[in-house]
């Protein structure tokens, strides 16, 4: 059997795999369609009053709510119950957090959409708010030790080798 030290690698690089794959699945419609706007191939110039733009506009309502809903969700809060196990808490870490990049996921396409449909910045600044949400969200070790309130001795037990 694999000792401690390798499974917490292995699990804190998945946890990353997962994080920065998330991202760049939204990241890079949201690149190309930028770099799109460059070139001048659309036109930026967007009437606020038209209809369109407003039905559009909505969008920026899901990505916002996505966003909250990822700090203060109910499915996204953490389940710590007395006695769980270190493999336990790591599991619903993982559970949790995989739920909540998969939120931002999905806000940060409705952006890119909204972008695609109706060119302009405002769905720009909408995108960059899913990345900051996504900065918070991060796997750090602390961020883990924080959030599922491991003790020294689980903290010790994630570096031990046997």
């Amino acid at each position: 059997m694999e000792n401690q030290h390798l499974r917490w690698k292995d699990y804190h690089h998945q946890l990353y795999q997962i994080y920065h794959g998330l991202i760049a699945l939204t990241l890079v419609p949201f690149a190309l369609l930028f770099l799109e706007w460059d070139s001048g191939n659309f036109q930026l110039e967007v009437s606020f009053s038209d209809v369109f733009f407003i039905l559009v506009a909505q969008l920026i309502w899901v990505v916002g709510f996505a966003c909250w809903y990822v700090g203060k969700g109910e499915k996204v809060q953490y389940e710590i119950k007395e006695g769980m196990t270190l493999e336990e808490k790591l599991k619903e870490f993982k559970k949790k957090n995989v739920y909540k990049y998969l939120l931002l996921a999905f806000a940060g396409c409705i952006a890119a959409f909204a972008m695609w449909l109706q060119p302009t910045y405002i769905f720009v600044i909408a995108y960059f708010v899913v990345l900051v949400q996504y900065s918070f969200l991060r796997p750090s070790e602390d961020k883990i030790v924080r959030d599922m309130r491991l003790t020294k001795e689980d903290r010790r037990r994630l570096h031990q080798e046997e």
